[in-house]
């Protein structure tokens, strides 16, 4: 394969673990097949493979019995627990799911992901169909200055058939159903497996997830192994004797402050405070099996909203105490980083085209996507690098092969005349080769930007590596 990262060490080598394979030709394969991708991100298979002969070699490789995503992500997992390690104070552990949609003439060998409304027949009744697709639940840990440190989690899975939800809760309530049998699960299997992997103090480690993650048993998990969490709840349920609900204690609280911030359109919004801590019970038919917990409430409504938006509403559950209303800003703070996560699902979607890919075998298309995670997280991890530690050696994140190109273009173009420039310096020259201006009063550069100055910075450093070989011949 051309670019095959044999030639010297790269970042990819401290990513992967080619022991978790039986075969250690497969892991040389894993290292072969990252690095092409690595240098034609989202581009098609062939064109990172460049020849027959190596793009058959990565089909047969996603294909094997014995590539999984648990071996292809191992490697990054221990990746991430150990940069986790040499960070001082709060983790926050992002927690959420997406679906790679797809269509294919024979979706079965994929599976689906969900029913969705196609339009109204002749009759007018709704008409069904099914999206071809896997589902991804990934947890993602960043610091609280935003840096994400890499997965600590990931799961996929497809539906072969839906068992009519709708019918089955108008004869079974859902919260007498145990955990263990539903795909909720997920949330409490990725908390476990999270808290185990980054290890010592269980402690500083803070779960957030969205509504969907408002989950009792889940709450119950995370504080038997001593860790954290800040979800927004949907879930109105019993508190204090359990003659009232949350909502109705949290109606008699009194406003405790204010807060004022930007959001996207550029408009100011003011939001009133309220937060208690209050004691929620379980739900009534899972009463005997799970305690009531003492849990801290933070609402927080939009003051005055705008005609023709939405106000903002925040109803958010954490076992963290609030004391002032600094405590529960900062905690609203932690909340908002769930974004993150979102973002890193829109650079698999967008920058590594996920949902565009051709195989048509669930197997080939997990184990690939689990690649596209890791080069994803890289790309991520970069543009926040550059936000967070502006001021570190960019030996921390670029070969020195990759420095010395970025010098010669930068000096080219007249620019990085520092004896001794920080990563943030690099890291906008790298954003400049994918069309960033760098104009006072812009931005810095985001995860399109970067993804694309880095497939540029490795075409050029192809070229540069082939000029050095001598031609043989004539």
């Amino acid at each position: 394969m051309a670019n095959d990262g044999d030639e010297g060490e790269t970042w990819i080598d401290g990513e992967i673990d080619n022991t978790r394979f039986g075969d250690a030709r497969l892991g040389n394969r894993l290292r072969k097949l990252m690095c092409c991708l690595d240098s034609a991100t989202g581009q098609p298979l062939p064109l990172a493979c460049e020849d027959w002969a190596n793009t058959k070699a990565a089909y047969r490789f996603l294909s094997n019995s014995s590539v999984t995503e648990e071996h292809v992500l191992a490697g990054h997992f221990q990746a991430t627990a150990r940069r986790a390690a040499i960070c001082d104070g709060t983790l926050l552990v992002l927690q959420d799911t997406t679906e790679f949609v797809y269509q294919r003439s024979a979706p079965d060998s994929i599976g689906y992901t969900k029913h969705v409304n196609s339009g109204r027949d002749k009759e007018g009744r709704w008409r069904q169909h099914m999206l071809c697709g896997v589902m991804m639940h990934a947890s993602l840990a960043i610091t609280l200055e935003g840096l994400p440190l890499g997965l600590t989690a990931a799961r996929f899975w497809s539906r072969a058939q839906f068992k009519g939800l709708l019918a089955l809760k108008r004869k079974v309530n859902q919260t007498r159903v145990p955990i263990e049998t539903k795909e909720s699960i997920r949330w409490l299997e990725n908390m476990r497996g999270s808290t185990a992997l980054l290890g010592g103090d269980p402690a500083r480690i803070v779960h957030v997830g969205d509504r969907e993650n408002d989950i009792y048993e889940f709450y119950c998990a995370t504080q038997e192994l001593g860790a954290h969490f800040v979800v927004r709840t949907c879930v109105d349920r019993l508190a204090g004797d359990g003659k009232h609900t949350v909502s109705a204690e949290m109606a008699e609280v009194a406003v405790e402050g204010h807060h004022q911030f930007e959001i996207a359109d550029g408009s100011r919004v003011k939001l009133a405070l309220k937060y208690k801590r209050i004691g929620v019970l379980p739900p009534i038919g899972k009463a005997r099996r799970y305690p009531p917990l003492s849990l801290t409430v933070i609402h927080a409504v939009e003051v005055d909203p705008p005609e023709g938006r939405k106000p903002i509403d925040w109803k958010l559950l954490t076992d963290l105490p609030v004391g002032t209303a600094a405590e529960a800003i900062e905690k609203m703070a932690w909340y908002s980083m769930r974004w993150k996560i979102e973002l890193f699902f829109k650079i698999l979607k967008s920058g590594f085209n996920a949902e565009k890919l051709k195989l048509r075998a669930a197997e080939r298309l997990v184990n690939l996507i689990a690649i596209f995670c890791i080069l994803g997280w890289r790309i991520f991890w970069l543009t926040m690098l550059n936000r967070a530690h502006p001021n570190d050696d960019p030996g921390s994140a670029l070969t020195a092969t990759e420095i010395e190109i970025i010098d010669r273009i930068a000096a080219r173009a007249g620019r990085m005349t520092a004896t001794a420039p920080p990563i943030s310096s690099y890291l906008t020259e790298i954003a400049r080769l994918g069309g960033y201006l760098g104009r006072r009063h812009d931005p810095p550069p985001g995860n399109m930007i970067m993804w694309r100055g880095w497939t540029r910075l490795m075409a050029i450093q192809l070229g540069v590596e082939l000029a050095a070989e001598p031609l043989v011949g004539n």
